[in-house]
């Protein structure tokens, strides 16, 4: 029978490779058997017996087994060595046949094996892969013993090959996972690792090298006792990886570290289990978000939501303040009003008209700081910077602040410097900014109260210091002095009133300039001294400040057109040119301008811009395509007084733009312009 003569590599492969020497020694206990008189019957039955179940167990396993009988070239192979290879059961087969099912990518490796194994008659045991007819592959595992003859040389092999395919299929699909996997983990830009049960590092993806500098080799086989973490840190870590390791639960925790930039970075840290088959945690995955841009938009908008708060206080503030300064001019117009109505007394009269004006001139000024805040905010304020001595902007800011030192009796200490200390800027910018600072000084000091101020220079730099004996400033007010609508005594008794710009102007006026303004106490009631410093310039011919322009006598009656929706405001204008020996021609709506204009001679005209029908750069326009208005001089007067208002109207062709209300200074110098215009023409 065919198994009874495969019966020694049976046995053989049982045995460990001990095929050939068993197979010839159970031939040789057959033929003694058969010579045996007696029970030799029941000792075949025996091996019969035993055989049957090698048979079965081989059978079960898959197992081929084979003998190659070298120099006959021929192959004996078991049933399932048929069926591994998938040729017919008992196909003659010789080792050629089986060379050509090897892969050719293992041929070689076979080749090489078996040589040695026949030069050397060592055991020897083998991978390799089959390429059947139908183009499928399968993996086996081989091996084999050399049986050698008297005289040494090879004579036999035989051995068995097992069908690995589903264990090789499978093994390559869970290290390609895994190569696939650590390719992610090393492409990811989050930070993964794995740890044993003692802590120890097994895994280590590259992202590591750019929080910590180092490579990711360096923490393998390291406990994370030796990651060179801050001691905080370490003990966070060993605590979740205690808690993940010993609990089986996923656990979740952030830390910051700095990077090797010196840049703090943020991270989510998620710890999880990996169990082995009998269910307990054999390590801990952990990944580790870079969640740095997330947490400083998160605190960006943490910080801007807490700066939109303080701003929209401010803003209450500032309105409440605003109504407050608006209200206070109005109360005394109003009775001034009143007093000029109801008064035949030419004193009485004369007071109200002082009231009227000085009140007046406080409003103007009161939203001429608020336009000039808004254009140096919107970076659309330009100076015009020109050599100047520091002593001529200071002696002007004295001047202008004196009438407030005086009504308050307070001295002033000021020496200035013997030589001139010479300064790039706008003049009367400069000069509002000490103005400022010296209206603030005298504010907040009581009634004689000394206001010194020091100046002193190097080569780059002129420093001029404001010292005020007044109320002085708690540290926090230092630090908020210059915010815009700030006000550090806004109430209580030492409330002066104000918008809280006067200083947030200052210093966006100052930094314009190039230079710096800081402010110093030694707290509540100890006094401030403001320090202003500016770079220093060049010795150079001096810009004296232009003087004021006075009233002069008129020459000639002109014909004004006054075009505003505003009946009071346009009546009112009427009765100061009257007054100054003009005629006025009203209108109060675009329309009626423009056929006044083209109805009768025009001399020049006051143009509102807001107006109930068409705009007054539309009135404009259209008093251009009137013979009499082709030249007319048109001057915009109106409360709009943004830098885009200011550009429209230039382009509209206007003479100029003033913003409402109109000063008597410039009422003059324009009528002057244009009576020296018609007087030349």
């Amino acid at each position: 029978m065919q198994w009874a003569s495969m019966a020694g590599p049976v046995l053989g492969f049982a045995a460990g490779f001990g095929t050939a020497s068993l197979y010839s020694k159970i031939v040789r206990y057959r033929k003694r058997v058969a010579c045996l008189p007696g029970d030799a019957r029941e000792r075949r039955a025996d091996l019969a017996s035993r055989l049957g179940a090698f048979k079965h167990v081989i059978e079960s396993a898959n197992i081929g087994i084979f003998f190659w009988d070298i120099h006959r070239d021929s192959l004996r192979w078991s049933h399932h060595h048929y069926a591994i290879f998938d040729w017919p059961t008992g196909m003659p087969v010789t080792h050629a046949m089986f060379r050509q099912r090897v892969h050719p990518d293992d041929l070689a490796q076979v080749d090489a094996t078996i040589k040695t194994a026949l030069q050397t008659g060592a055991d020897y045991t083998i991978r390799f892969r089959l390429r059947l007819e139908d183009g499928s592959i399968r993996y086996l595992r081989g091996s084999g013993r050399v049986d050698t003859g008297a005289d040494g040389q090879p004579v036999s092999v035989n051995g068995a090959v097992v069908d690995v395919t589903e264990t090789a299929i499978a093994q390559n699909a869970t290290r390609q996972r895994e190569r696939d996997l650590a390719a992610i983990a090393m492409h990811l830009p989050d930070i993964i690792s794995r740890f044993d049960r003692d802590g120890r590092c097994l895994f280590m993806s590259s992202r590591i090298t750019a929080l910590t500098g180092q490579p990711a080799d360096f923490y393998i086989g390291k406990i994370y006792t030796e990651f060179q973490m801050p001691a905080p840190l370490t003990a966070r870590w060993g605590e979740v990886l205690d808690d993940v390791m010993y609990a089986g639960v996923v656990r979740e925790f952030d830390f910051t570290r700095v990077d090797p930039q010196g840049s703090e970075r943020f991270f989510i840290t998620r710890a999880v289990p990996s169990f082995d088959p009998e269910g307990r945690v054999d390590s801990v995955l952990t990944v580790s978000s870079d969640h740095t841009e997330r947490e400083r938009d998160a605190r960006q908008m943490r910080e801007d939501g807490a700066a939109l708060r303080r701003a929209d206080r401010r803003r209450n503030e500032y309105l409440a303040t605003l109504a407050h300064e608006l209200r206070g001019p109005l109360a005394p117009i109003s009775s001034a009003a009143h007093l000029i109505r109801f008064s035949t007394d030419r004193q009485v009269r004369e007071t109200a008209r002082e009231i009227i004006e000085r009140q007046v001139k406080q409003l103007a000024g009161l939203v001429n700081d608020l336009m000039e805040a808004g254009r140096i905010s919107a970076g659309k304020l330009e100076i015009e910077c020109k050599p100047v001595t520091i002593q001529t902007v200071i002696e002007h800011a004295l001047e202008s602040t004196r009438p407030l030192l005086e009504k308050k009796h307070q001295p002033i200490a000021y020496l200035p410097a013997p030589a001139p200390l010479w300064v790039s800027g706008d003049v009367l910018r400069l000069i509002q900014i000490f103005s400022n600072v010296l209206t603030n000084a005298s504010k907040y000091s009581p009634p004689g109260a000394l206001v010194s101020i020091d100046t002193d220079a190097d080569d780059e730099k002129v420093c001029v210091r404001v010292r005020d004996q007044g109320i002085g400033l708690s540290p926090s007010m230092v630090d908020d002095i210059f915010e815009m609508f700030v006000q550090v005594h806004a109430t209580g008794v030492h409330a002066q009133g104000g918008l809280g710009i006067g200083l947030s102007l200052v210093k966006q006026l100052v930094e314009l300039h190039g230079g710096s303004v800081t402010v110093s106490s030694e707290g509540l009631g100890k006094g401030s001294c403001f320090e202003i410093m500016l770079p220093r310039a060049a010795h150079v011919v001096p810009q004296s400040p232009p003087d004021s322009v006075a009233p002069q006598r008129l020459f000639k009656r002109l014909t004004i057109l006054v075009l505003d929706d505003d009946v009071d405001g346009a009546r009112a204008l009427a009765l100061l040119l009257e007054t100054l020996g003009h005629t006025p021609v009203l209108a109060f709506n675009g329309l009626d301008a423009v056929a006044r204009v083209a109805a009768q001679h025009i001399d020049m005209a006051f143009l509102d811009l807001g107006l109930p029908d068409i705009s007054g750069v539309q009135v404009a326009l259209r008093i251009r395509e009137t013979p009499g208005g082709r030249n007319l001089p048109l001057f915009a007067l109106t409360g709009l007084g943004r830098d885009e208002d200011r550009n429209l109207t230039s382009m509209a062709g206007f003479a100029e733009h003033i913003t409402k209300p109109l000063q008597l200074d410039d009422l003059v110098r324009i009528t002057q312009t244009v009576m020296a215009r018609c007087a030349s023409t």
